[in-house]
């Protein structure tokens, strides 16, 4: 089905898509609803991709699982009660969490409109 798409292109460019071994590969993207949030558990908390999987369209996903980290373990340090560590990562995370996931969702969204060149520039001046 890609092939066809592709009619006339280069061969070299063609094996991305055809050659088994080493082309293409379909990765479903996914992403947890915006904003995601859960009941407060004493004691527990989710952190990276578990807390706010989101497409990698705005390329936070990382940055924000390494910061998630550093917050959940300041907030440890900072808070000897275990549950009082928790909601205050908790209040740094959700708030943070949901930017980002919505920047996302909008850079995925713009990523496959009919206009997506005009809405990625846009999505990109927009956020960075």
């Amino acid at each position: 089905m890609l092939l066809k798409e592709f009619t006339g292109w280069s061969d070299d460019l063609l094996g991305f898509i055809a050659d088994t071994d080493t082309g293409y590969i379909n990765r479903p993207l996914y992403a947890l609803p915006v904003p995601h949030t859960w009941q407060h558990t004493p004691g527990l908390t989710l952190l990276g991709d578990a807390a706010h999987l989101m497409s990698p369209f705005s390329g936070m996903g990382a940055n924000l699982a390494m910061l998630d980290g550093a917050d959940l373990a300041r907030a440890l340090i900072d808070h000897p009660a275990i549950d009082d560590a928790v909601r205050a990562y908790e209040d740094l995370l959700f708030p943070r969490s949901k930017e980002a996931a919505a920047g996302a969702a909008e850079g995925i969204e713009g990523a496959f409109a009919p206009d997506s060149a005009a809405q990625t520039l846009a999505h990109m001046t927009q956020h960075h």
